[in-house]
């Protein structure tokens, strides 16, 4: 007989693969199969018609013969407005957003399905280094797709939280190393007490998995070009089967010293032979960008050394290549955890937080109930405001660097004006690494207008922001009894009232 309490579960919405999970009866965090009884589902959608989508394995197998149909790799365009980023199917324009809806959807309606109960609450993941219109913008899809989402939760930290649930108590610096299929991480965590807190993070949102296959495609296809003088990537259905292919090859190396891979195009056909040697070569600079970052949180981000670090965590399916974990053990001279599924861990760690979020009791494997967990979040970005210099150049100054603790106040009293009967003040809050305001984003702006008339420059300009556990920030500018305020919440591609629009439009969309 199907339930009717309502039921919270976390999501690890992919670039690749999307997977959900729920804390069950008995207090433990279980990944939902899908339909198919997947574990994880292909983050992959196929518009068949205009009352039909189809997301999941079905939409991947497909996507050979109906290659115009499909859209794969929707995460890596987050954030980004229409005007940036839309795909168009049957008359309709589907933003970032609202792609990913119809993924978060097509988990719910599965997960229901299993459950046998309705499914309103969830926290969703996102890599740590979103900034927050792609933050926001992630928010937005679960909205969509009819979740109350109760956070947008890092992904290191989910990961974190499945690892170290039944380890509070022990404190432990943790290194989480996630690459993905199309997006990658390094974060550095501290379990303290009942605590799990972010110390430093980075990473690339155009790199993952993808791109070890793209290396792979790039090589046959030139392959075949020197043996038949045409390019296979020219047509799309070609492209398509030589993707797949190449996954599959990737795959098989993991385990094999070598793959053969097959290349059909306008009747000709070619066989390639790759060794995980000329593999290593092909992908050299893709593992120097890990290598890269990798070196820069530990060391100058969070100020340690691999003897200070604890566990090295793994996490995403692309840490499954031989070549990542060699680099890892050989740069930080540890045995790599094997703890947590790197498929599922993020999944499972997003379930345990929506369980703590909702009152659930969570128990550890001998079925000790656990404490609660503190998830201590720190900004991934610096927030700062423009001003002039003392060469009057405009330039971005912070207030908040980025791992700051969240929630935060801070005042900064250190700005004056500049002119004598200055009347006014303007400013932009911007978020970015840059003292160059074209080189960040900007979140918002303030003034100050009619200004005290004869106010001597050099006259004192207090700077105030406050940013809450809702990524809301508070700011403020405050300059001889007068004062601007500017409260933002970023968006994402879509304003609030076209997200209820479109809640209310994928309440009719039928998923397969």
């Amino acid at each position: 007989m199907a339930g009717t309490g309502k039921k919270a579960v976390g999501i690890d919405l992919g670039t690749t693969f999307s997977a959900i999970a729920h804390v069950d009866q008995f207090g433990k965090a279980e990944i939902i199969a899908n339909k198919e009884t997947e574990r994880i589902t292909p983050s992959v959608i196929l518009f068949d018609s205009p009352e039909n989508v189809i997301v999941g394995s079905i939409a991947k197998q497909n996507a050979v013969a109906e290659p115009e149909k499909i859209v794969e790799f929707v995460k890596r365009e987050m954030g980004k407005g229409e005007a940036e980023y839309f795909r168009e199917f049957h008359g309709k324009k589907y933003t970032a957003e609202t792609l990913s809806a119809l993924i978060l959807k097509k988990l719910k309606q599965d997960a229901e399905e299993a459950l046998g109960t309705p499914i309103t609450d969830a926290v969703v993941t996102c890599p740590a280094y979103f900034n927050d219109a792609q933050r926001s913008a992630t928010e937005n899809a679960g909205k969509i797709a009819g979740f109350n989402v109760l956070q947008v939760l890092n992904e290191p930290t989910a990961a974190a939280i499945a690892f170290g649930v039944d380890k509070l108590g022990r404190n432990q610096t943790v290194f989480v190393f996630d690459l993905g299929g199309g997006t990658f991480d390094v974060t550095v965590m501290k379990i303290e007490g009942n605590s799990i807190r972010m110390v430093a993070t980075n990473g690339d949102h155009m790199l993952g998995g993808k791109d070890w296959d793209d290396a792979i495609l790039m090589y046959v296809s030139e392959q075949f070009k020197q043996q038949h003088g045409e390019d296979p990537l020219e047509d799309l259905q070609t492209y398509q089967d030589l993707q797949l292919k190449a996954i599959q090859a990737k795959h098989a190396l993991s385990r094999l010293p070598k793959a053969n891979i097959m290349c059909s195009h306008n009747g000709k056909v070619l066989k390639v032979e790759l060794t995980q040697e000329k593999f290593a070569e092909l992908s050299a600079v893709l593992m120097e960008k890990c290598r890269t970052l990798t070196k820069l949180v530990l060391e100058q981000d969070a100020g340690l050394t691999w003897p200070k670090v604890d566990t090295v965590l793994l996490v995403g399916g692309s840490t499954r290549m031989p070549m990542v974990r060699k680099m890892l053990a050989e740069l930080s001279g540890k045995t790599l955890s094997e703890e947590v599924n790197p498929d599922e861990a993020v999944a499972i760690g997003a379930a345990l937080q929506a369980g703590l979020s909702t009152g659930a009791e969570i128990r550890d494997k001998t079925g000790r109930m656990l404490p609660p967990v503190k998830v201590r979040n720190v900004t991934s970005h610096t927030i700062g405001i423009t001003a002039m210099d003392q060469n009057r150049k405009i330039k971005v100054f912070p207030i908040l660097p980025r791992f700051t603790e969240v929630p935060v106040s801070k005042t900064d009293d250190t700005f004056v004006t500049m002119d004598n009967n200055q009347r006014s003040l303007q400013t932009d809050v911007l978020e970015g690494e840059s003292e160059v305001p074209e080189d960040c984003t900007k979140l918002g702006d303030i003034l100050i207008s009619e200004l005290p008339p004869g106010l001597p420059a050099g006259t004192p300009v207090s700077v105030s922001f406050e940013l809450d556990g809702s990524s809301i920030l508070h700011a403020s500018v405050r300059c001889s009894g007068r004062e601007g305020k500017a409260e933002i919440k970023v968006e994402g591609g879509l304003s609030a009232d076209q997200v209820k629009a479109e809640t209310q439009a994928m309440q009719k969309v039928k998923i397969e």
